[in-house]
């Protein structure tokens, strides 16, 4: 039988779940609108060019501004929790990997935090009291 989840939990759920959307929200925001997603893309396709298929390349690129923003607002407002977290994860495996590509240790370093944050999130999503699932009535097993 589990422990009920105390206040001060659902306060830091709520308080690690906001930071790391609004940290996702904002680096989705700045290459949007203040980068520009063309000048991104090209900075990126220059930063990889050669070391990864472009096919592949190019739509990742060009969808990551809006994906970043997409879960961060779904994570800030604790709507979708559980598959905007799983999506999170599964988007810090794939920064993950063309930082460890692009031969970036500090970069690779950041992302596991990122992935660390994200499991425990994830670990504790009966702590999410303070969202917009729980104000729905929306549980996860």
């Amino acid at each position: 039988m589990s422990q009920p989840i105390k206040t001060s939990q659902k306060i830091a759920y709520f308080i690690f779940r906001v930071t790391l959307g609004v940290t996702f929200a904002a680096f989705g925001a700045s290459k949007i609108f203040i980068q520009g997603t063309g000048n991104f893309a090209e900075y990126m396709m220059g930063q990889f060019s050669g070391l990864l298929p472009e096919f592949l390349l190019v739509p990742f690129v060009w969808t990551l501004p809006f994906v970043e923003l997409i879960l961060g607002l779904l994570l800030i407002l604790g709507l979708f929790s559980m598959y905007a977290l799983t999506a999170t994860g599964l988007l810090v495996v794939a920064l993950t990997f063309g930082a460890v590509i692009g031969v970036d240790p500090s970069t690779v370093a950041n992302n596991l935090i990122y992935a660390m944050i994200t499991f425990f999130l994830l670990w504790n999503i009966d702590a999410n009291s303070w969202s917009i699932d729980n104000k729905l009535g929306r549980t996860y097993e």
